[in-house]
């Protein structure tokens, strides 16, 4: 009986990895433990159960009856129940070819995911997967909401845990080489890892998504939203009614060492562009993601509109030190009131398709005033 007890507990602990084994090995058990011990119970029932000790007896048989049939419950359970729980051999799987190589990814309807940067939690969101555990830049995406705010936090910035990530037994890690090429290794060992190339920069974001959506069986829904946000671009250029080519915009973000412009090369950059806008001589350099220009310089942040990103989580100057400024005063933007402050975790950190449909909103919105 002892054994039982002992082989019982044994197969319940088991490593993830093994539960599909184990989950059969226990049903077969709790169902020969059940027969055998309802035959003991019927025969021992059968002589003087008025004796005292018989009693005893058949009450610990009906006993280990019961803890046999709520292991084998919990067993046939774990069979019956979303197939999707723990990726085994028998599982499909696809070939993802992305910055890293090609590697294998299971195809399940509801993987475990874990994202390791800003632009595949972004995507993950968008395709209606909740991450079981993400890094932060400091706070939460507020753009991303609810949603994002509750999602476990496995590491802050650019240092995953990876104690973490192994603790969530993901079955997919969505990532980017330029950021985490370092640890790719030690993420690959705990479960399939896919990595674009670069963060999101330039239009790189699209063929992003469409990476992370493959990687998680998603292409068709991705294909969709990409048009459904190709469709909102044709819309908002209607809608602004004026020869975009003709506006020149500065996306700017204002630091106490000076300002820094983000290029058409860089996420946002590449957003406006496609929507038509032009930019002033220094910040059409196609060659970097951003230039940085001195306060003193009052020519080169100017344009006919002014994006200033803004974060109360990072040392950067709001709309109102802009406008207060004896120097940045005198931009054209700033004398028009045409400065429009917009959120640094969608312009500069978002790189994915729910911040750039963001932007289009936040534009819109600029050129209503």
């Amino acid at each position: 009986m002892a054994l039982i007890i002992f082989t019982t507990a044994s197969f319940v602990e088991k490593p993830a990895k093994e539960a599909f084994f184990w989950d059969c090995c226990g049903i077969f058990l709790w169902k020969f433990l059940w027969k055998f011990l309802t035959k003991l119970v019927i025969k021992m029932s059968a002589f003087d159960s008025q004796t005292i000790k018989r009693k005893v007896v058949i009450s610990k048989l009906l006993g280990l009856m019961t803890l046999a049939f709520m292991v084998g419950c919990q067993q046939q359970s774990s069979v019956e129940s979303d197939s999707n729980a723990s990726p085994n051999a028998a599982d499909p799987t696809q070939t993802i070819t992305h910055a890293m190589g090609s590697t294998e990814v299971p195809i399940l309807r509801s993987p475990r995911v874990v994202t390791i940067d800003t632009g595949p939690l972004d995507a993950a969101l968008a395709l209606d997967i909740d991450p079981v555990g993400t890094i932060r830049y400091g706070s939460p995406p507020a753009y991303l909401g609810q949603r994002a705010a509750n999602i476990p936090v496995i590491g802050q910035y650019n240092q995953p845990s990876i104690e973490g990530i192994l603790r969530l037994n993901p079955h997919l890690i969505l990532g980017s080489k330029s950021i985490s090429a370092s640890i790719y290794p030690q993420l690959l060992a705990i479960a399939p890892t896919v990595f674009v190339e670069g963060a999101g920069f330039d239009w790189k974001w699209k063929d992003n998504f469409k990476l992370f959506a493959q990687a998680l069986g998603l292409s068709e829904k991705a294909e969709q939203l990409l048009s459904d946000y190709e469709m909102n671009v044709s819309t908002l250029k209607q809608s602004l009614n004026a020869e975009l080519k003709d506006i020149k915009v500065s996306i700017l973000v204002l630091t106490e060492e000076g300002i820094i412009a983000q290029t058409p090369r860089s996420f946002s950059g590449s957003i406006l562009k496609e929507i038509g806008f032009s930019r002033n001589s220094i910040q059409s350099n196609e060659d970097q993601f951003f230039v940085q220009i001195s306060r003193e310089d009052i020519e080169s942040p100017d344009g006919d509109v002014i994006f200033l990103i803004y974060s109360p989580h990072w040392d950067a100057g709001s709309a109102e030190e802009l406008t207060n400024d004896p120097l940045l005063s005198n931009l054209n933007a700033v004398k028009n009131g045409l400065v429009c402050e917009v959120a640094g975790d969608v312009w500069s950190a978002g790189r994915g398709i729910l911040a750039a449909q963001t932007i289009l909103d936040d534009v819109e919105k600029c050129f209503e005033k």
